[in-house]
């Protein structure tokens, strides 16, 4: 009420300003806010740079994966592509990368191997190799064990395959599942067939509207 009064007076406005200046310092607020127009950016100036990598653009990633498994048909190998939110999974056949039981490639199927390296390390996208296998016991000593040694090891030996082909270290990473995610019954052959499989995830993010 005081300032009211005050400011209702005949008086100068560095006068005023100065006054409220003094109430802020005795009391403690913010009374005096100096507002200015938006303004467009300052010639000279560059505007901010995002800093975290551009998503991938889905129809770069499909065009990769249609590539794929063209390379794929060719050699007779079933090969499908599952399309999620932010990702797609290029789903291979483990029956035909690797013998029944071992977790080293064939050696026949390593130039298709990578042929895929080659085509997914010009997206410069991460990616996540995954092992999968049925649920039929397996026990190989020393090295496998059980189903989860044989199916993250086998990841690991495709994933150090594609860092000898030249894809980014800091881009890929391997998970085994053994078999705890089907996507078919254990029940009958061709199932267990199904579950037997190397996916690998390709992160893909989100488009730009």
């Amino acid at each position: 009420f005081f300032v009211l009064l005050f400011s209702m007076s005949s008086i100068s406005r560095e006068k005023f300003l100065k006054f409220l200046q003094t109430l802020e310092f005795m009391w403690g607020i913010n009374i005096i806010k100096e507002t200015k127009p938006p303004s467009a950016v300052q010639p000279g100036v560059n505007p901010p740079l995002e800093m975290y990598p551009r998503p991938e653009k889905w129809s770069e990633v499909e065009s990769a994966v249609a590539e794929t498994k063209k390379a794929f048909s060719k050699a007779g190998i079933p090969v499908e592509d599952i399309k999620k939110a932010k990702e797609i999974i290029l789903r291979l056949p483990a029956d035909y990368l690797f013998a029944e039981g071992s977790c080293i490639p064939n050696k026949q199927y390593l130039p298709l191997l990578k042929k895929v390296c080659d085509i997914l390390k010009k997206l410069h996208a991460p990616i996540r190799i995954e092992g999968h296998t049925d649920n039929k016991p397996i026990y190989r000593y020393p090295k496998i064990v059980d189903n989860w040694d044989l199916s993250l090891l086998r990841t690991i030996y495709v994933a150090k395959y594609f860092i000898r082909w030249g894809f980014p270290e800091d881009k890929i990473s391997v998970a085994g599942y053994a078999d705890t995610q089907p996507v078919a019954p254990n029940t009958t052959p061709e199932g267990r067939a199904k579950n037997r499989r190397i996916d690998i995830v390709i992160f893909v993010g989100a488009e730009k509207i």
